[in-house]
């Protein structure tokens, strides 16, 4: 039996002997149109390099007989959509066949678009009649794949709120490439072969760019620092950077610096970052929000309370009491609300964090107060290891005087410390202005022992003008007394002597006053160190000396053996070498008897100058040797650079001045670390050396040394440091008084 059919009709035919079920025959309308259904490019579209360029990578990679498949992820307004559309544009030649779009409306109100209502469109796009587009959502994916096999083809997924709202409208051919784009991490199209790119807000120039060519060049041309700051206050978010031009464009009598004003008030900005014909920025962070499980979403509204850049696991507990807050987390990653920074720490955008706050949850004014104890108590743990014997103010020290170490080393606690640094500011300023500020003056003092180690000098004066504040509303005059010395210290190291001077004596007047000999210890001792930095011995001599007495009417030998070290140096720098070798050689022994390598190691620097200028250099050379065998693993750049200084004082008395060259030269870069008139001295040291063989001067780096060192106290030849156990000593527990 043969079939045979003819005529003048052209459509498709279809044989078959056994059929079941409904057969859909589609007869694509011809002529028909190539669809070109992208939106039009975004104007003033700015940068985006990195991200054009992986989107290429993808589409020109081989993927198996399959599709190309790629998937933009990032917070609502981050300019996801913007990317795939100029892509998608410069690239329509590749695709001859046609670019499909669709908005899937993922986060909008309203129902999302639904795949069978996508894929219809897209039928409809490729020539089929309406009357014959299946009903069914797997007929009509079916038929999709059939009329898209072979073919090349750009598919434009926007705003995707789901893996199975995506995969229907997945193309057959190899030569198709599909890009979706959605604020959330798509995991059901790893099956696809999808490759995930994150999209970031803009780097800062890029920015400023979008803004001035959306405003006028010429019109911003003399408040280029005003748009800066404009893009810093929209975080950089193209959606807000563009509402916040549209404003200016609108407004061409208004200066840049009034919108910036508008912006300063965080308690407004986001209402303010809103235009007409353009989608309010809090509108993007709305549907993200709303779509939250309860709890997930009270841990984004706690967490916007917490003031800090970023924060891990740890202070997510601390600030909402969950017990394992993980899978809220990872849900507000997922629906690009929080950003992870590695795979300890996560932040929000400045924007998102904002929406978060307002959300005004109502244990929100619990979370300062749970998040500044708990960084009091970890860094209490911390420091413990870094010093565990310093005397110390806070109550809460007893309670971890006799715990487990928190940290394998006192290294390991102070980079801990470093890392955390611009969080405890923050919560330390919040805390202040809140007028928490019990926990804000404790939480000052608990920074000591990292400013001690790693100095970062603007920072420690910020701080502490902070805490002495609140110690002053708190009304306790021995944690005045007590961050007065830690600001004294800090003036001490950066040679500013009559500002150390000032709080020394202040804090002595307060200690005096409470009857605290343990501050009174301190302030003596650091008044001394400040006689000293202005060449006055015999005061310098006095004040360590009442200072020495109180340490041995404490009963702390610690404290008598580093006044016994800073009487000797001050004696070496008078060439009082036999006194000074007294003084030193004592202290060497008493912390020798201590088991203190660590300020045995330091007086050991100072025994090697007095051996050396006494002609014995292989002496010196051994004492030095003994020292940085302790003091290079110390986690303090300034203890290391120290002792590098010494070996080259020992080298000029050697008569070795190109090893004295080299050792300073190591011991720069590692002042440099942490600044202060360390890095003038050295410097200036170099630079002679340079005169003296005809090779031109290294020029100052301001930033760096400046002139803070110029009446800084020198230790015998040294580097101009004030004397360093003061970092392990502990202004405060009398043998540790001079810290």
């Amino acid at each position: 039996m043969h079939n045979h059919i003819d005529g003048g009709a052209a459509g498709v035919v279809l044989q078959a002997g056994t059929i079941t079920g409904d057969v859909w025959v589609a007869a694509p309308r011809s002529p028909h149109p190539v669809p070109r259904q992208l939106p039009p490019s975004p104007s003033h579209f700015t940068s985006r390099a990195a991200e054009l360029a992986a989107l290429d990578e993808v589409a020109g990679q081989e993927t198996g007989g399959q599709p190309a498949l790629a998937v933009l992820i990032g917070p609502g307004g981050v300019g996801k959509t913007a990317v795939a559309v100029t892509w998608g544009s410069r690239h329509a030649g590749r695709y001859p066949d046609g670019q499909l779009y669709a908005d899937l409306r993922g986060f909008s109100p309203g129902t999302a678009v639904l795949p069978d209502e996508a894929l219809g469109a897209f039928l409809r796009a490729l020539g089929v009649a309406p009357e014959h587009v299946p009903p069914g959502l797997a007929e009509q994916a079916a038929l999709f794949r059939t009329l898209t096999a072979g073919r090349r083809l750009l598919v434009l997924l926007d705003n995707a709120l789901s893996a199975a709202q995506v995969r229907p409208l997945i193309p057959a051919s190899a030569g198709c490439t599909v890009v979706v784009t959605s604020r959330l991490r798509l995991d059901g199209l790893v099956s696809e072969g999808a490759r995930f790119l994150d999209v970031a807000p803009l780097a800062q120039p890029h920015a400023v760019e979008l803004v001035v060519n959306a405003v006028g060049r010429t019109r911003v041309a003399g408040e280029l620092d005003d748009v800066a700051e404009l893009a810093t206050l929209c975080g950089r978010l193209p959606i807000a950077l563009r509402v916040a031009a549209a404003r200016l464009a609108s407004r061409p009598r208004w200066p840049v610096a009034r919108v910036v004003a508008e912006l300063g008030d965080e308690n407004s900005r986001l209402s303010r970052l809103s235009a007409e014909g353009e989608a309010p920025v809090a509108a993007t962070f709305d549907w993200s929000y709303r779509a939250l499980p309860e709890p997930a979403a009270k841990l984004y509204r706690l967490l916007g309370e917490f003031p800090g850049a970023s924060f891990g696991v740890d202070v997510a507990v601390a600030a909402t009491e969950l017990a394992d807050p993980a899978d809220g987390l990872q849900q507000l990653v997922d629906a690009s609300l929080l950003e992870e920074v590695d795979e300890r720490r996560y932040r929000f955008h400045d924007l998102v964090r904002l929406h978060a706050r307002a959300q005004r949850d109502d244990d929100r004014f619990e979370v300062l107060p749970r998040v500044a104890t708990w960084y009091l108590h970890a860094m209490t743990r911390a420091n413990m290891v870094a010093i565990p014997i310093r005397w110390r103010v806070s109550p809460v020290c007893e309670q971890y005087r006799t715990s487990p170490p928190a940290f394998g080393s006192g290294r390991a606690a102070l980079d801990w410390l470093d890392e955390q640094l611009p969080n405890v500011l923050a919560v330390l300023e919040e805390a202040a202005a809140q007028r928490h500020d019990e926990v804000a003056w404790q939480l000052c003092e608990a920074l000591w022992e990292l400013f001690l180690h790693r100095k970062h000098f603007p920072l420690w004066l910020r701080s502490h003008e902070i805490g002495i504040g609140a110690a002053q509303r708190c009304r306790n005059v021995v944690a005045e007394s007590r961050l007065r010395c830690q600001l004294g210290r800090a003036y001490l190291d950066l040679g500013r002597f009559e500002a150390a001077e000032q709080e020394c004596g202040r804090a002595l007047e307060l200690a005096r006053a409470a009857g605290s000999r343990h501050n009174e210890s301190v302030a003596l001792d650091q008044l001394g160190t400040a006689a000293q930095g202005r060449g006055d011995v015999a005061a310098a001599i006095a004040c360590y000396t009442g200072s020495l007495e109180i340490e041995a009417e404490l009963g702390i030998d610690r404290g008598v053996a580093q006044r016994h070290r800073r009487i000797g140096e001050v004696l070496a720098k008078a060439d009082r070498d036999p006194e000074a070798l007294a003084h030193l050689e004592r202290a060497r022994r008493m912390f020798a008897d201590m088991g203190d390598e660590k300020d045995e190691a330091k007086v050991l620097v100072g025994l090697a100058r007095l051996d050396a200028r006494a002609g014995d250099v292989p002496a010196a050379r051994r004492r030095l040797e003994r020292a940085w065998a302790v003091l290079s693993e110390s986690g303090s750049a300034v203890y290391q650079a120290d002792v590098l200084v010494g070996f080259a004082d020992v080298a000029e008395h050697g008569d070795d001045p190109a090893a004295a060259r080299g050792h300073l030269a190591e011991a720069l870069k590692l002042y440099e670390q942490v600044g202060g008139p360390q890095v003038t001295r050295v410097r200036a040291r170099l630079q002679r050396y340079a005169a003296e063989v005809g090779e031109p001067a290294a020029t100052e780096d301001p930033e760096v040394g400046g002139d803070a060192g110029e009446g800084a106290v020198d230790h015998g030849e040294a580097t101009g440091a004030v004397p360093d156990d003061r970092a392990d000593g502990g202004d405060g527990e009398p043998g540790q008084a001079g810290e």
